[in-house]
């Protein structure tokens, strides 16, 4: 047996121990008010997509690494099947196109399940809730590492659907020195090439777009089948061109792993947008300081269609302190070319102030964003507002990325109740640390709306028995269903989301607001070495 082959089954060992040991000491899974789950909710063909960070245990060491590909569920508890790209230095590099074995799965009323992906390069734990037949979110869950992502279910499209798009792309470089961050849009034509003069792509390496931004980009999309393909994001920059394959969602929405050695990037692609939406905006962006520090901030503002902003209020977690608030801010776009504009902002704060510009692309998927200034690494995505508050008596799965010195990751199902009542969330929570995944723990908080209906609001859950403890989160509402929340806990930084779940939606249902996921991972050298 090859010491990888050994390691993988000393992984499947561990996870399964580790599944038996919760389902015997697991607080009761209660289901949503509008009705339970079961394994016959997970059943299809689903674009898996997971970012987080590996652990090699021997060396004392981590990585960066990402996972996208399809697995299939036949309803019954069994994953028949799958392919998946991994790109992993710690295991050796990317290993494109790998077959999965079969495995099982388990599906709670609540909508929180457990499985695992069993590949050639060894097993990764899951842990994941579900919002619908076609949508979860979902976390890594082994003593190997920690990650967040999605789960959609996939329908086809063809080469003619796929013109103008916007991607976002999140990693780190091959070393995992430093974080790395890239957006970009481009046209298609026919034949799945990059129409010259089309292409954009901006770059943030370590928190510095230095020679990184506004670059033309050239390559190709081209699909394969009607639901996988590549791609080559070519520049001149010092990453040169960059290979990806592609995972369809729909004609709508792209899953991208890069499949090279230049770096370790995944992320999603959606169709172009060439101007703002007039509104309120509700945003959360994710990634380090001026100094490498985490940092997580969100809010909400007021756009035209040209992306004036006014009336912002931003709240900011800089290097795990509570939460910060900025009780105004302005911006201004300019220079719109192909899908991109420039946006300086006034009055906004990563910790201290500074002239901030970001590089934003209005898409399907929410106007993607990312720092281009040189003062920080920050990077997300701002959502038209279009409801003020969630609803009483319905269910939320929760998925939670951030860093604690190590990376954490959460997956939770809350049932809510009125906001006048205390405790008005109960429900379960799984956490991994690291590598360090936890018994499931009981969750009773309280969530508490502003007093002025803004859609933001804050949500506290004391005492909770995970390894930091306490959730003080911040929420923004997108539109009643969905939510975005930054977390303000001393010593944590992170980000997430939740989303209002019903069981009995049908498997064609439309994607959810929010159908991506960026995780927070600990920046600079610090990844390279294990915290211990």
């Amino acid at each position: 047996m090859s010491v990888r082959n050994g390691i993988a089954l000393l992984l499947a060992l561990s996870t399964l121990t580790f599944l038996v040991a919760c389902g015997s000491s697991s607080p009761t899974a209660v289901a949503p008010p509008t009705g339970g789950f079961s394994n016959s909710n997970l059943k299809g063909t689903y674009v898996i997509s997971i970012l987080g960070s590996d652990v090699n245990n021997s060396a004392d060491t981590e990585s960066f690494f990402a996972i996208v590909g399809t697995i299939n569920a036949d309803g019954n508890g069994n994953i028949t099947g799958g392919t998946v790209d991994i790109n992993d230095p710690d295991i050796g590099g990317v290993f494109p196109a790998q077959t999965l074995t079969a495995s099982t799965y388990k599906l709670g009323a609540d909508g929180r399940g457990t499985g695992s992906l069993v590949t050639p390069e060894g097993t990764f734990g899951l842990d994941f809730v579900l919002t619908s037949n076609g949508h979860g979110l979902i976390t890594r869950f082994d003593s190997a590492g920690s990650g967040s992502g999605t789960l959609d279910l996939q329908n086809s499209t063809s080469q003619s659907s796929l013109t103008s798009l916007t991607f976002s792309l999140t990693g780190t470089d091959a070393t995992s020195e430093f974080l790395l961050g890239s957006a970009g849009g481009f046209t298609l034509d026919s034949s799945g090439n990059i129409t010259p003069g089309t292409g954009i792509q901006d770059f943030n390496e370590g928190g510095s777009s230095a020679g990184l931004s506004d670059l033309a980009l050239g390559g190709s999309l081209v699909l394969t089948s009607g639901t996988s393909g590549t791609a080559v994001l070519a520049t001149s920059s010092i990453f040169g061109s960059l290979s990806f394959d592609v995972w369809v969602i729909d004609s709508t929405h792209l899953k991208l792993i890069e499949t090279d050695a230049v770096a370790v990037l995944a992320g999603d692609a959606f169709t172009q947008q060439t101007s703002f939406t007039a509104g309120q905006l509700v945003f959360t962006l994710s990634g380090s300081d001026s100094t490498g520090a985490a940092l997580v901030a969100g809010g909400f503002v007021t756009t035209d269609v040209n992306g004036n902003l006014t009336a912002g209020i931003e709240d900011f977690n800089d290097a795990g302190t509570t939460i910060s608030t900025v009780p105004s801010f302005t911006g201004t776009c300019t220079s719109f070319v192909a899908g991109r504009c420039l946006l300086a902002l006034t009055g906004f704060s990563n910790g201290s102030s500074g002239p901030f510009v970001f590089a934003a692309y209005p898409s399907s998927g929410g106007i993607q964003l990312l720092e281009v200034d040189s003062l920080g690494q920050l990077q997300g995505t701002a959502y038209n507002q279009s409801a003020t508050s969630f609803a009483a008596s319905e269910g939320y799965g929760l998925n939670l990325s951030g860093t604690n010195g190590n990376e954490v990751d959460d997956i939770a199902q809350f049932n809510a109740a009125s906001a006048t009542s205390s405790p008005n969330m109960t429900g379960i929570l799984d956490e991994n640390d690291l590598g360090a995944p936890a018994s499931p723990v009981s969750l009773s908080g309280t969530y508490t709306p502003d007093s002025t209906p803004d859609g933001r609001g804050g949500i506290s859950v004391p005492n909770i028995k995970t390894l930091n403890g306490l959730l003080t989160l911040q929420y923004y509402v997108i539109d009643g269903s969905t939510m975005l929340f930054i977390e303000g806990d001393s010593g944590q930084v992170a980000a997430g989301t939740f989303a209002v779940q019903s069981a009995s939606s049908s498997p064609g249902s439309a994607q959810p607001v929010v159908s991506m996921f960026r995780p927070l991972v600990r920046p600079h050298t610090a990844m390279k070495k294990k915290q211990k």
